[in-house]
């Protein structure tokens, strides 16, 4: 399927004229396909099965680069560390991507006058304005003037890039110097590649740098010379500059949150300490503690915060009865209104319920509350102070007053079956 888009990219740019270069150009850079498959196939270029395939596309890499439009230029630049890798590597078996990279370096360390190509720079500071602040907007309590002069004094000279010669063939002299101006050339329009393009590239320097070592935990051990690792491919020379180059793509994707980033930079310390590199090493290091102790700076792109549901429990919800749901009762007070019901009321009537009756439990037993003793009907002798069948006359008075006198039948112990015979008041 890639060779396919491949192919048909490559016939489409063919049949273009003049007129149209500037159009395609501005379509390219949304292509997003055919970037793809790009990636793809500079992976592992043998596994396509047309003739000349590489070459085909390197040529027309390079078409793109010295066309003129800064979009088709920026095109053939996002592949500089896939065609690195492979120039690397593989130096005699693909011969088009070493004349491709070859071709790039002398256009750039050239300008249009065919004079050596310097670019400068400077290193931001305090006294002089950038992107980050203006330097005439400063308070004069905040830094002082002889301060401010010495900072000058110190930022006068510029940081140059150049000028480099012109190559004619690479070799194991130049070669670590043509890589290492391309990945600078690369590092400088780095904020125009796509997000997926930044993921290859860092897979392209974990491999670079990985490759020819067996990975066992935190440390790197050389297989160059063990008889167990012959399929492993034999390790790639890489120097400091180049490695501080790599850096530099970590360090942005690190910032743009790239997938991959934080694995790869392990890699290419872990490469730093075996070459026993300091410069890549306080580099590398420098860039770690950034991204540890900045909380501003997230090495991993930001995710959705979700609430587990393990973390919902039922003390989280306190229901509350309003008056509405309980059912009105037209008999039992019309005139006031249903107060509502919540579970801390209920909780606390059974609460009093129950501390009431645990309180009963504890009284001390008094004699006179014990259980009535059973009577035996079928006694032989009559119980004791029995009224039996006497009439009982009881008189009340005194002086010249009225006396009452309360006059009653037989009365009966509870023992007799007979009803009971009225009582008569009478006054006497």
């Amino acid at each position: 399927m890639a060779d396919v888009l491949i192919l048909d990219w490559l016939e489409e740019y063919e049949s273009l004229t003049e007129s149209e270069t500037h159009t395609y150009a501005t379509e390219q850079e949304h292509n997003y396909d055919v970037m793809m498959s790009l990636y793809v196939f500079l992976e592992d270029p043998n596994k396509s099965k047309i003739e000349n395939f590489l070459d085909r596309v390197c040529q027309q890499l390079f078409s793109f680069y010295r066309s003129g439009e800064q979009n088709l230029k920026y095109f053939t630049m996002q592949y500089i560390p896939s065609l690195v890798l492979l120039n690397l590597a593989n130096t005699k078996t693909f011969p088009s991507v070493g004349t491709l990279l070859l071709s790039i370096y002398n256009l750039e360390v050239v300008d249009n006058n065919c004079q050596s190509h310097i670019i400068s720079f400077r290193v931001p500071s305090i006294a002089q304005s950038s992107i980050y602040h203006d330097s005439s907007n400063l308070e004069p309590a905040f830094i002082a003037e002889n301060s401010l002069r010495r900072w000058e004094e110190c930022n006068s000279k510029l940081v140059n890039w150049g000028p480099l010669p012109q190559v004619e063939n690479l070799n194991a002299q130049n070669r670590q110097r043509v890589v290492t101006a391309l990945m600078f050339l690369y590092n400088k329009h780095i904020g125009k590649i796509f997000v997926h393009g930044l993921e290859h590239g860092c897979k392209t320097i974990s491999r670079l740098v990985s490759q020819g070592f067996a990975s066992t935990g935190s440390s790197r051990n050389s297989v160059d010379s063990d008889s167990s690792y012959n399929s492993i491919t034999h390790r790639l020379i890489v120097s400091s500059p180049l490695l501080l180059e790599f850096l530099h793509v970590i360090y942005h994707c690190l910032e743009r949150g790239i997938n991959g980033s934080t694995h790869t930079l392990h890699d290419v310390t872990q490469r730093g300490i075996y070459e026993c590199y300091p410069d890549v090493l306080l580099v590398s290091h420098a860039i770690q503690n950034l991204f540890h102790r900045s909380p501003s700076v997230s090495v991993a792109p930001p995710q959705p915060h979700v609430i587990s549901k393990s973390m919902i429990t039922n003390a989280s919800f306190r229901t509350k009865k309003l008056p509405d749901d309980i059912p009105i009762q037209a008999d039992e007070n019309p005139e006031g209104a249903l107060g509502s019901i919540t579970e801390e009321q209920e909780e606390n009537e059974k609460t009093r319920t129950r501390s009431g009756s645990s309180a009963l439990k504890h009284l001390p037993k008094l004699p006179g509350l014990n259980k009535k003793p059973k009577v035996i009907k079928s006694s032989p002798t009559p119980q004791r102070n029995s009224l039996g069948s006497e009439n009982i006359e009881m008189h009340f008075g005194g002086g010249d007053r009225e006396s009452l006198s309360l006059v009653s039948g037989p009365f009966s112990d509870g023992t007799s079956d007979d009803v009971p015979q009225p009582v008569h008041v009478s006054a006497v």
